[in-house]
Parts: structure tokens; C-alpha cells; sequence
């Protein structure tokens, strides 16, 4: 649990420096431009696989029973999740109501699993993400993000959700060699 707790600060605290602009724009100004997206990349990668073997090697503790409906509302999150992570690099529908798909889709992830899961583990990792993307979009908010969407995509909606929806079903087939957690009955 400790190299799990270690890679979510690694990860976050990182990830949290845009929102501090100040400090921000001084590691800028100190590092470059170039060398400061590569610390920032470093450490989100060290955090990330510390996450990854942290959570694999965690106790499973049980801190709740998960809903009987929950894994089925995860299902339907799972492909929300997707639709929006991949919007975060392709111009969808969904930029006329949002400047974060990528945070929305963080959030239907996290939710998703913590109705899945009701381990202290998942807890904390579903939780920590779940509580970040709302910060996160809460402070871009703040600093002036808005939505950039002009019309409707219905073209790339359709191709995004047919994208979302194949790896949606990779991930059903392989989500038990990765995390051990068989998805398919």
C-alpha cells in the first residue's frame, strides 16, 4: 500500500503545478520548456508505475460491499470513459459542453470502479483520481478554460464511440492479465 500512497503523490503533486502558476511559470523560466516537460513526464511515469505495483501488491482490505448493479453501471462508465479520454486528442460533440474530456472521462473511471470496488486499495486509488479531476477542472475554470466546441462532430462521434467501443472490448479480454480481475464470466 505505501509504494501505491508514494506513486499517487508523485504522480499528483506534479500534476498539480500547473494550478500553482506561479510556481509553474518559475520551473519554466528556471528549467526550459522542453526540460520541464520532460521532469514532468519522469515523474508522472515513476508515479504511474509506482501506482501500478503498489496497487499490485496491495492487502486486499474491505472497507465496503460494492452494489450488485455496480460492475453494469461500470460497464456503461467504461465506454463513457474511453469516448471522453480519446476526445481529449480528437474534436468531438463533446467539446461544446466541456474543456475537459479527458478529466470527465478520469471521473467516469474512477466512479465507475468504486462501485466496483470497495477495497482500501481501490479506495484510494479510484478516490485520489476522482477527487484530482474535479479539482483539476474546478482550477482550469478558474484560470479561464471554457469549452472550444463549435458544431456538432456527428462523424467523429460516430468513429470515436466505434474506437471507444474496440478497446472497450480489448480491455474486456485482457483486463485479468493486467489486473487480475477477470471481466468475463
Amino acid at each position: 500500500m505505501e509504494l501505491l500512497v508514494v506513486g499517487l503523490i508523485l504522480f499528483f503533486v506534479m500534476h498539480l503545478v500547473p494550478s500553482a502558476t506561479s510556481l509553474h511559470s518559475a520551473l519554466k523560466a528556471r528549467l526550459g520548456e522542453n526540460p520541464f516537460k520532460g521532469l514532468f513526464a519522469l515523474v508522472s511515469f515513476a508515479g504511474i508505475a509506482l501506482i501500478v505495483i503498489g496497487m499490485g501488491k496491495a492487502e486486499f482490505v474491505s472497507w465496503y460491499e460494492p452494489p450488485s448493479w455496480g460492475k453494469h453501471i461500470t460497464a456503461l462508465l467504461m465506454i463513457i470513459s474511453l469516448y471522453c479520454l480519446i476526445s481529449m486528442q480528437v474534436s468531438t460533440s463533446i467539446r461544446i459542453i466541456t474543456a475537459h474530456p479527458m478529466l470527465w472521462g478520469m471521473v467516469a473511471w474512477s466512479a465507475g470502479h468504486l462501485l466496483s470496488n470497495g477495497d482500501q486499495a481501490s479506495v484510494v486509488l479510484f478516490g485520489s483520481f476522482l477527487i484530482y479531476s474535479l479539482f483539476a477542472m474546478a482550477s482550469a475554470n478558474r484560470r479561464g478554460a471554457r469549452p472550444q466546441g463549435e458544431a456538432l462532430q456527428l462523424k467523429t462521434d460516430g468513429i470515436v464511440l466505434m474506437a471507444s467501443s474496440a478497446i472497450y472490448t480489448g480491455l474486456m479480454f485482457f483486463h485479468a492479465r493486467y489486473t487480475g480481475v477477470s471481466l468475463i464470466n
